[in-house]
């Protein structure tokens, strides 16, 4: 009965950290860090990636785009500004937490409510992982979308 009180609580607690988006607090981003390879031409891409109009409207993903310009414009300056942080950051400290690690920022500040912005946010994100040659986000974007690891459940 005692192992079931603490499963149960334990269980309790889990749901109310992902319902509470505390999950995502503390989300590890140190877990399975290793050097990356960072050359000119990953910078470069990063640098294109930055350079490209974000949170417009995109008919191949039927994204509307987002509500107004100032939407757009202000989601754009969250995204800019952590591909900027990597272009800065990974010539010095190349390393897979690095990123991610400026990740968990950026989306900590990217507070809208709109889903379709969100899911936008971490297409751009997920692009910027491919370029610097992470396979994946150790379920970061996951627990910030969603509350929850669900990759480990499927």
């Amino acid at each position: 009965m005692k192992y079931l009180a603490m499963i149960v609580i334990l269980v309790a607690a889990i749901v109310a950290a992902g319902v509470s988006g505390l999950s995502f607090y503390l989300w590890p981003t140190f877990l399975g860090d290793h050097r990356l390879n960072v050359t000119p031409a990953m910078l470069a891409r990063l640098d294109e990636l930055k350079r490209e109009h974000k949170f417009g409207p995109d008919a191949a993903s039927f994204y509307p785009g987002a509500r107004n310009e100032a939407q757009r414009a202000a989601a754009q300056l969250v995204a800019d500004n952590v591909i900027q942080a990597l272009i800065d950051d990974l010539p010095a400290h190349p390393r897979r937490a690095v990123v991610l690690g400026h990740f968990k920022r950026a989306l900590a500040g990217f507070t809208t409510i709109e889903s379709e912005e969100r899911d936008r946010m971490l297409f751009y994100l997920e692009r910027a992982l491919d370029i610097c040659g992470i396979e994946g986000s150790s379920q970061l974007f996951t627990v910030w979308r969603y509350g929850f690891p669900y990759g480990w459940f499927f």
